[in-house]
C-alpha cells in the first residue's frame, strides 16, 4: 500500500518560506550549480534544502543532477513555482500597504501601462509623474509596459497596483475609472498592394492578412475582426504597427498612433467610414485596494486632456 502524500497544516513557518526561496532561486538559475552564486551556499546544501522541501510538501519538485542541462521541473514543481511567483506579488503588495499605513505615502506604487502611452494625446504621463513626485517624494515608482490582457492579470496577481488600458471587458475583483476614448481605423503601409488602388472592394480588403492583437478584442470591434480569416498576431501595439508598416499586413491602429505615419505617407486608412471603432480607456485597479493612499494619489494626479 502506497504512503499517502503529506499536506501542509497549521502555520507556514519561517523554515518553509526559506526553503521555498531556495527552490525559487534554483528554478530561476536553471539548476543547482548556477544557483550557488545567487544563494551563496554550497550545492550539497541546496540539494539538502530541496529534499527537505519535497519531504515537507510530500511531492517531487524537480529532476536534478550535477549540471544545468539535466535539471527539470516536474509537473508538481511547475505548479509550486507558479504559486511562489504569485506569493511574491502578494508579499510586495502587502509591504506597500504596510508602508503606506506606517507613514504618509512611502513604499512602492507599481504602475502598468500600454506600450504607446507617450503617444496618447489625452494622457500627459510626464505631468502625472511630476505631480506624484511633488506630493510623495518618498514613494518609489515602478513603471512597466504590458498588453491589455497582461495588464489586468498583473493587477489581479498582485504584481501591479494600477494600470491604464483600453476597456475590453470587466473582470471580477477589478474596478475601472473611465478616462477618455480613442478611435481606431484600419490601415495599410505605403508598400502594401492595396495602397496604390483607387477603389478597394470590401471583399478584396478582408482577404488581406490582418495584424491582430493576440488577446480578445472588445465586443464593439469583434464583428470587424471576424471579417478577416487570415491573420497574424502580436500582443503589443508597437509590434502590430511594425507589421503594418512592413507592407505585408493590414491592421487596426488608434488614430493618434497612426497620425504621423499618415502625414508622412507611410500609412493609409482603408475604408475609414466602415472599418472603425471607438474604445473607452480606464484606470484599472483592485477593488480591495481602492482606498490605498498611493493609489488614491495616482488617480488624483492623473493629467487627462480634453
Amino acid at each position: 500500500m502506497s504512503k499517502p502524500k503529506s499536506t501542509l497544516t497549521g502555520r507556514l513557518s519561517d523554515i518553509d518560506l526559506r526553503l521555498l526561496r531556495v527552490f525559487r532561486e534554483v528554478v530561476r538559475a536553471g539548476g543547482l550549480a548556477p544557483a550557488e552564486v545567487a544563494l551563496n551556499i554550497s550545492r550539497s546544501t541546496i540539494s539538502t534544502h530541496l529534499s527537505d522541501l519535497e519531504a515537507r510538501l510530500g511531492m517531487q519538485l524537480c529532476l536534478r543532477s550535477r549540471g544545468r542541462a539535466d535539471f527539470k521541473l516536474t509537473q508538481e514543481g511547475e505548479a509550486v513555482y507558479q504559486a511562489i511567483t504569485e506569493l511574491d506579488g502578494h508579499l510586495e503588495a502587502f509591504k506597500s500597504q504596510v508602508n503606506a499605513i506606517q507613514s504618509s505615502l512611502t513604499g512602492q506604487l507599481r504602475i502598468v501601462l500600454p506600450d504607446d502611452v507617450l503617444e496618447i494625446p489625452q494622457l500627459d504621463l510626464p505631468a502625472t509623474l511630476a505631480r506624484i513626485r511633488d506630493r510623495a517624494p518618498q514613494l518609489q515608482l515602478d513603471l512597466q509596459l504590458a498588453a491589455p490582457q497582461e495588464l489586468e492579470l498583473e493587477i489581479l496577481a498582485g504584481r501591479a497596483d494600477v494600470g491604464i488600458n483600453p476597456l475590453h471587458s470587466r473582470r471580477p475583483g477589478l474596478d475601472y475609472r473611465p478616462l477618455f476614448h480613442h478611435q481606431s481605423l484600419l490601415y495599410c503601409g505605403s508598400q502594401h498592394p492595396l495602397a496604390g488602388e483607387q477603389q478597394v472592394s470590401e471583399e478584396l480588403l478582408t482577404q488581406q492578412e490582418l495584424a491582430a492583437p493576440s488577446h480578445a478584442v472588445l465586443s464593439g470591434a469583434a464583428h470587424l475582426y471576424r471579417l478577416f480569416p487570415h491573420r497574424s498576431t502580436a500582443n503589443h501595439m508597437a509590434a502590430r504597427l511594425a507589421m503594418i508598416l512592413s507592407g505585408q499586413f493590414v491592421g487596426f491602429l488608434p488614430e493618434y498612433l497612426a497620425e504621423r505615419y499618415v502625414q508622412s505617407g507611410e500609412l493609409l486608412a482603408l475604408h475609414p467610414e466602415r472599418f472603425r471603432y471607438r474604445i473607452q480607456n480606464a484606470a484599472t485597479y483592485k477593488r480591495s485596494a481602492a482606498e490605498h493612499p498611493a493609489l488614491r494619489l495616482f488617480l488624483e494626479s492623473l493629467v487627462v486632456r480634453d
